[in-house]
């Protein structure tokens, strides 16, 4: 079975690649050139807000480097682009010589025509978030901010032209330790889907396909314009990144999501 990664530059895009090429194998790799991963704050920030913006962005840095070290391109055929190349008849030509079985998606932008065009039959993205309930933009951070951590996690779907929205094969979510902050989940997160991501690959060699779930049930699809400095304010002046302690310890609501599972 012929599997192309679709990814990007971050370290958790790179971790994901490897660890898919590592447990069983790519054809090859189309890897998009992402932006720096430490933003500069906004200029109208002053104060606390200022201080939190610089902060979750310097220890989500850290927080990679620690989980994930250092990461280099798969060992296999690479074709970089920038975004502005993603859809591309250039990308989308690429993707048709393959003639792949599976593209495992994670971490570039939003895929459109023509490039959507030119996917094979399974195109399958991990999703940084639980579907339906968070979909779209930053939502391993929108959990925590609604004070419910133990909804940040994975969501498997096949793609369609609708953000996060396409059937679901699979979901996860990490296993928490009580020292663990907002950035230790997201990494935690990668992992474990790193590690269901082989083990789907190997259940669709052995079973000829994966079952597909409808999205059921109501949620949010986050625009990154959603996002405003200020509502870090909940995660450090608050909590002080101690939201995972909090809801271990039973101080916050211990409402568990209802996972999508491939292999009960």
């Amino acid at each position: 079975m012929k599997v192309l990664w679709i990814g990007a530059t971050h370290p958790r895009h790179l971790y994901y690649g490897n660890a898919l090429n590592r447990g069983y194998g790519l054809c090859s790799a189309l890897v998009q050139q992402r932006e720096e991963m430490v933003p500069q704050p906004p200029e109208r920030l002053i104060g606390k807000d200022r201080e939190n913006f610089i902060n979750h962005f310097r220890q989500r840095d850290l927080a990679e480097k620690r989980h994930f070290g250092v990461q280099h391109l798969p060992d296999c055929p690479i074709l970089k682009f920038n975004v502005d190349e993603l859809n591309s008849e250039k990308t989308a030509e690429y993707v048709r010589e393959l003639k792949a079985d599976v593209a495992m998606i994670f971490g570039c932008g939003m895929i459109r025509e023509p490039l959507y065009s030119a996917l094979p039959h399974d195109a399958i993205n991990m999703h940084l978030g639980l579907s339906p309930r968070y979909r779209g933009s930053a939502t391993l951070f929108w959990p925590f901010y609604f004070m419910e951590p133990g909804y940040a996690g994975a969501t498997f779907h096949h793609i369609i032209s609708e953000p996060d929205a396409g059937e679901i094969i699979h979901q996860i979510v990490p296993d928490m330790q009580i020292d663990d902050g907002i950035h230790d989940i997201g990494a935690k997160t990668v992992i474990t889907g790193a590690e269901a991501a082989v083990k789907l690959l190997k259940f669709r060699d052995e079973k000829g396909g994966w079952t597909r779930f409808k999205q059921r049930g109501t949620g949010k699809n986050f625009l990154n314009k959603d996002f405003r400095p200020e509502h870090l304010r909940v995660i450090y002046d608050i909590f002080n990144d101690d939201m995972v302690k909090a809801y271990l310890e039973g101080r916050l609501p211990r409402r568990k999501p209802k996972l999508v599972s491939q292999f009960n």
